[in-house]
């Protein structure tokens, strides 16, 4: 059975706390939210609450002790005066021992919530860790981002510093100098924008790992983006791995059981009551029907003290009652129930295949978008660089008074959107590649 697949999930050890000062690295990430992500500390509440719940309902097959204690006062009208008081206890013990036929409603509806209960948890587990591993690899993206856009300042830094030195000697406008200032404004303001989106990823990176909001957080740079894996691979694992198909699965054997449950309902209805008893003791045995559910249940009774008249007992006897109901027809009531749990059953079987066909489709066209991310991302690191290239020879140009200004701006501009571009592209991959493994149900 699948559930039992998730029990490695609640065998953790204590919380881990945020390393003081060191980077941290994605498989701490991981482990830490497994550990103390609210998310999935409350589904896993939700699961021992259902457990709670299916103990008590269990709780018939344990035994049942008891003790009754019994005053009776009587009075005569004739004689008020003359007592006919009587005492009496007993000590009861009685338990089920065993049950078959259709299951018992409480039972079916129990295991149905522990179902949910359990794939909302792992099916949570993906969400949370799909989302620590893309906001970890977009906070290392937006530190080489960041990174390039500190060299770029310092390139365009020092061109404006340059052009102010060769306008204190008249050999370039104001104009060259104003737009030299503006290319370091802009990056600054790019840069700005940067460290305050990481910094807004960081803080979500510590709660998704349930740390402290606030705390200095600093992660390893070697961990990799890419993700080679076949296409075919990644069908069968997200198969093998997906929620609804596995809840699917499950519910698709429920029905069975149901289906093949039907035939109890119209077996003969047997009924036993046995037992022994002396004067103080007495043990039963009783077989009954709730419902669908044919029980067998033992009990017995101790009378501690009673205070009937011994010659009013008998002693030393037992007794036997059986009975059975062998129903013979009753209308068109059971081809009509085994026709509904068939269409039922049915119903379920093509559910779960088309499920597997739309689980299929979906890991192909995310495989499929992650390669063509990738495909652009490649195309537009060439763009950049050409335009960068483009950008750095008319800047030459013009200080050698061989470009013409609105030529140079055009350059400049088209630099800056390819770097956005850019920098969203390799986003978007990142983004691409999370889609793709939260389907696959695929972390380290």
């Amino acid at each position: 059975m699948r559930l039992a697949s998730l029990c490695f999930l609640f065998s953790f050890a204590p919380s881990l706390l945020l390393a003081e000062g060191g980077p941290i690295d994605l498989d701490y990430c991981l482990d830490t939210a497994m550990q103390n992500n609210r998310e999935l500390l409350q589904a896993r509440a939700a699961i021992r609450q259902v457990e709670g719940d299916r103990i008590v309902v269990r709780s018939r097959f344990m035994p049942h002790l008891e003790l009754t204690t019994q005053y009776d006062a009587q009075r005569s009208l004739l004689d008020p005066t003359e007592p006919n008081d009587q005492l009496s206890s007993a000590l009861r013990f009685s338990q089920r021992l065993f049950e078959y036929g259709p299951n018992f409603g409480e039972e079916v509806q129990m295991r149905e919530s522990l179902r949910q209960a359990m794939y909302n948890y792992e099916d949570q587990v993906y969400e949370v860790l799909s989302s620590i591993w893309e906001t970890y690899h977009i906070i290392l993206l937006q530190n080489r981002q960041i990174s390039i856009r500190r060299e770029s300042r310092e390139n365009f830094q020092s061109t404006y510093e340059r052009q102010r030195a060769r306008f204190e000697r008249q050999l370039a406008t104001e104009s060259d100098v104003l737009n030299a200032q503006l290319n370091v404004l802009n990056e600054d303001l790019a840069l700005n924008n940067l460290e305050r989106d990481q910094f807004n990823n960081k803080m979500a990176l510590l709660r998704l790992i349930g740390q402290p909001i606030g705390v200095a957080v600093e992660l390893h740079t070697d961990a990799s983006v890419q993700f080679d894996i076949d296409q075919d691979r990644a069908v069968e694992l997200a198969r093998s791995n997906s929620v609804a198909i596995a809840l699917a699965s499950e519910r698709l054997g429920e029905q069975r059981r149901v289906l093949s449950e039907t035939e109890w309902q119209y077996s003969p209805d047997l009924s036993l009551n046995a037992g022994v008893e002396d004067d103080r003791h007495n043990a039963r045995i009783q077989l009954g029907k709730q419902g669908s559910t044919w029980g067998v249940d033992l009990s017995s009774e101790y009378a501690i003290s009673d205070a009937g008249a011994p010659e009013m007992r008998e002693q030393n006897r037992w007794s036997a009652q059986f009975q059975a109901r062998i129903p013979i027809f009753e209308g068109t009531a059971r081809s009509g129930r085994q026709t509904r749990e068939k269409a039922v059953l049915r119903q379920r079987e093509i559910a779960l295949r088309d499920l597997s066909t739309s689980v299929e489709l979906s890991v192909r066209q995310a495989y499929q978008s992650m390669l063509e991310s990738r495909e652009r991302q490649r195309i537009q690191e060439e763009r950049v660089k050409i335009a960068r290239r483009r950008l750095e020879i008319n800047q030459i140009l013009k200080e050698k008074g061989q470009a013409d200004e609105t030529l140079l701006e055009n350059f400049r501009t088209q630099f800056f959107n390819e770097q956005d571009r850019l920098f969203q592209d390799q986003a978007t991959y990142i983004r691409r590649i999370a889609a793709l493994r939260r389907q696959m149900g695929y972390f380290e």
